[in-house]
């Protein structure tokens, strides 16, 4: 079985983008852009070419979003992505897009009815988010790490 590769794309107000595929395969109604490789593609070109593809949105990666617990066995390979340009079109699989609170995600993300595919979304989302803050330096109430001035 190929894998498939997708990106979970957050901005500088920290909103997250969900796409609400067209077909629905009546189990998802808000997800992430994913799919699979084209021939010669490299994880990270598939991924950055389906999100632009479903989402139209060009984005760059950050990272590559890490389940250390792998407790959900995500096959599928994501990357945190950050948005360079939106341009309003996106290909026929998908319906619409929105850019969403990490709460409005979460309850997007919720009516889907696949337990399997809304609980790997809902942990997708939270380990995004957890890179994301990472990515950003560390909120200016925690304490430096190691004792270092900042």
């Amino acid at each position: 079985m190929k894998r498939a590769f997708g990106g979970v794309l957050i901005n500088d107000a920290g909103r997250v983008l969900l796409r609400k595929p067209r077909a629905l395969h009546k189990t998802r109604v808000w997800t992430f852009a994913k799919g699979k490789p084209e021939n010669g593609e490299t994880a990270e070109q598939t991924a950055i070419r389906e999100v632009f593809e479903e989402t139209g949105v060009r984005a760059k990666i950050l990272r590559q979003v890490v389940d250390p617990s792998s407790e959900l066995g995500l096959q599928d390979e994501y990357f945190l992505m950050h948005p360079l340009e939106e341009t309003g079109q996106f290909d026929d699989e998908t319906s619409a897009i929105v850019w969403a609170t990490k709460t409005e995600a979460e309850e997007l993300i919720s009516m889907t009815e696949d337990a399997e595919k809304r609980l790997r979304d809902l942990r997708l989302l939270q380990l995004a988010f957890e890179l994301y803050g990472s990515l950003r330096g560390t909120p200016p109430t925690s304490p430096p790490p190691d004792g270092e001035v900042i």
